[in-house]
């Protein structure tokens, strides 16, 4: 049993310009609380100088945990690694852009300690582009509104959380998770907290408006069958609406011999239909390419290596170890290869 109590556990991608000052704060903000931590980075195929500088950090201080993708697999994936791999008994999640206010943390703790499951960092004066803004909060009001999935109040991923909420919703089947929705769903008792938002310290948001776009259909399509009801009731209400036209285009030229409406109207009835159609196609579509997603079983994402991890031995399930991306050097005693890759090399592990 690990003695560790938190978990701070960040997904990172390209991120060379925050890594150093980020540790540092992490680093200052748990020791001033008291109790053995861990702060665990996943680098989610990071393509600059993120990887080596991780390396470094984690040589200087045993702390520091590294888990390293072979590529980028989403942050999704990223957040079940985490979850799946911290060893504290609460966990707690923030961004690898200093936007969360590593100083904050007291704050989530604090809240934890009057009775809670899970904390969330409500951000004061956000300061996040207008159109993300606004991105956000349309969609938490249309997914309560329309769809009636539960969220928290200006859900962000700055929170702290038990370990068994965290390991229940990281090892559930789906493919696909929002995670902020699981938890509601795990039952959790969830609390909230006013915390400091900054901007981005350096480099680029990489949630632009298109990952934002996928990311809410992932909640929509994940959590609720609403969509489908609404292509029904909208094909009805189509039908209807024909239906009546028809009629009435008969009693017009029956009573008033009143002449036809002509070509350009079909055409514009036919080009709507059509419309309408494909999209009730791409909608259902996306529902049967996640039950094809699901039934492949895929593991997540694939561990390049990990660092600081030489006294751990559990293996999470959904994982797997890429045997050629080892160190060339096997005396280095910080980087451990789990059991599971002498499977992957002979193709009996899970998933292969």
């Amino acid at each position: 049993m690990s003695d560790i109590v938190y978990s701070v556990v960040i997904p990172v991608l390209n991120e060379e310009g925050n890594i150093e000052q980020l540790t540092t704060r992490v680093l200052a903000a748990m020791e001033r609380v008291g109790e053995p931590f861990e702060l665990l980075y996943v680098d989610d195929g990071s393509r600059d100088k993120t990887p080596k500088l991780l390396e470094r950090l984690a040589e200087r201080d045993h702390r520091v945990k590294v888990v390293r993708f072979t590529r980028n697999y989403g942050q999704e994936a990223a957040v079940e690694a985490l979850y799946l791999n911290a060893q504290g008994s609460w966990l707690i999640q923030m961004d690898g852009d200093l936007q969360h206010p590593p100083e904050e943390i007291v704050k989530l703790i604090d809240k934890k300690n009057e009775g809670y499951d899970v904390v969330y960092g409500v951000r004061e004066n956000r300061q996040d582009a207008w159109f993300r803004v606004a991105a956000s909060r349309t969609m938490q009001w249309s997914m309560r509104a329309m769809m009636e999935i539960e969220l928290p109040e200006d859900v962000s991923t700055f929170r702290l959380m038990s370990a068994p909420i965290a390991r229940l919703v990281a090892a559930l089947p789906e493919r696909r998770k929002f995670f902020s929705a699981l938890i509601v769903w795990s039952g959790a008792r969830i609390g909230v907290v006013r915390v400091a938002h900054a901007a981005r310290a350096t480099g680029n948001t990489k949630y632009n408006f298109t990952k934002l776009l996928n990311h809410t259909f992932d909640l929509v399509v994940g959590f609720s069958s609403k969509p489908l009801r609404y292509i029904g009731t909208l094909g009805v209400l189509f039908a209807a609406g024909g239906f009546l036209l028809g009629l009435w285009t008969i009693a017009r030229k029956v009573l008033f011999n009143y002449g036809s409406m002509g070509w350009p109207s079909l055409f514009a009835a036919v080009a709507v239909l059509s419309g309408m159609q494909l999209v009730a196609l791409s909608v259902i579509g996306e529902y049967i390419a996640r039950i094809y997603v699901q039934t492949q079983a895929r593991p997540l994402y694939n561990i390049a290596a990990r660092l600081n991890f030489e006294h751990e031995a559990r293996q999470p399930s959904d994982e797997l170890f890429r045997d050629s991306l080892q160190p060339a050097s096997p005396d280095d005693a910080t980087w451990t290869a789990p059991g599971i890759a002498t499977e992957i090399a002979t193709g009996t592990a899970t998933g292969t």
